[in-house]
Parts: C-alpha cells; sequence; structure tokens
C-alpha cells in the first residue's frame, strides 16, 4: 500500500474506479453492443435477401432470353414451313401454266417472309416489354423505391435501347 501512496494513487478511488468501469462496462454491453449486433445482423439478413433477389432476377433474365430464342426459332420453323408449302404449291401450280405459277409462288413466298418479320417484331415487342417489366421490378426491389409511369417508362426505353444496340 506504501508503494501506492508514493506514487500517489489513493488505493480506494483506484478500486471506486475499477467499480465504476465495470458498471459502465455492463450498461454499454446491454443498453449498446448488443442492439449495435441485432441491426448488424438485420442488415446482414438484408443483404443476403438482395443477393437471393438478385440471383432470382439473373435466373428470369436467363429464362426470358431462352424464351425468346424458343420463339424465334419456332417463329423461323413456321416460316420455313411456309415457304416449303408456297414452294409445293408453286411447283402444282406450273403444270397448269408457268406465267400463273411465277405470280403465285413470288406472292406466297412475300407473305411467309412478311409474315415471318411480323412475328418476329411482335416476339420482340413482347420480350422486350417482359425485360422492361423484369428490370423495373428488379430495380424496384434493390432501391426499394416505386417509380412514376414516368420513370417507368424512361427506364423501360433505356433498356429497350441499350439491348437494340
Amino acid at each position: 500500500m506504501e508503494i501506492l501512496n508514493q506514487f500517489g494513487v489513493n488505493p480506494i478511488l483506484l478500486l471506486a474506479q475499477v467499480v465504476n468501469f465495470l458498471i459502465l462496462l455492463l450498461i454499454l454491453k446491454k443498453f449498446l453492443y448488443k442492439p449495435i449486433l441485432r441491426v448488424l445482423e438485420e442488415r446482414k439478413k438484408k443483404i443476403e435477401e438482395s443477393f437471393k433477389n438478385a440471383e432470382e432476377i439473373e435466373k428470369r433474365l436467363l429464362q426470358v432470353a431462352e424464351d425468346e430464342e424458343k420463339r424465334i426459332q419456332k417463329a423461323s420453323l413456321e416460316g420455313e414451313k411456309i415457304i416449303k408449302e408456297a414452294q409445293l404449291s408453286a411447283a402444282q401450280i406450273i403444270e397448269d401454266g408457268k406465267e400463273k405459277a411465277e405470280h403465285l409462288s413470288q406472292r406466297i413466298l412475300k407473305e411467309g417472309r412478311v409474315q415471318l418479320q411480323l412475328e418476329k417484331e411482335r416476339l420482340q415487342q413482347e420480350v422486350r416489354g417482359d425485360l422492361g417489366n423484369i428490370l423495373l421490378l428488379s430495380l424496384q426491389k434493390i432501391t426499394g423505391k416505386m417509380f412514376s409511369r414516368k420513370d417507368q417508362r424512361q427506364l423501360i426505353e433505356q433498356a429497350v435501347k441499350h439491348l437494340k444496340a
């Protein structure tokens, strides 16, 4: 004890400081540390949810791309089928008369190409609309913000322009 007094340390004050420190430590642990841990855990869960949502959106985008490819292939097969049917019709009409068959085959081929082009454009527009909606939903989920109709239209137009490029 004399050594402590020689250094100017009062043992009673030192003991009081230790008790005060322990009380402060317990108070901080109960009222500050646990809530901070709870907030960090909640934030961790939100981040994990965001990653899961991003993965789900990515899967949806891949599915939309696959669906688009299937639709284009189907339209192409239908177009080829129409062209084949036109060629068969043209062969039968040639027997009746070359001039009549020439006009008819040209008309059928043009119609087939136009129908194929129209179907392709319709499918592309439908896929773009679906993709725009998926992008909009993903942005709303990620940002947690609701977009106005004007904002939605702008975002969709930007996404479509980006896809065209």
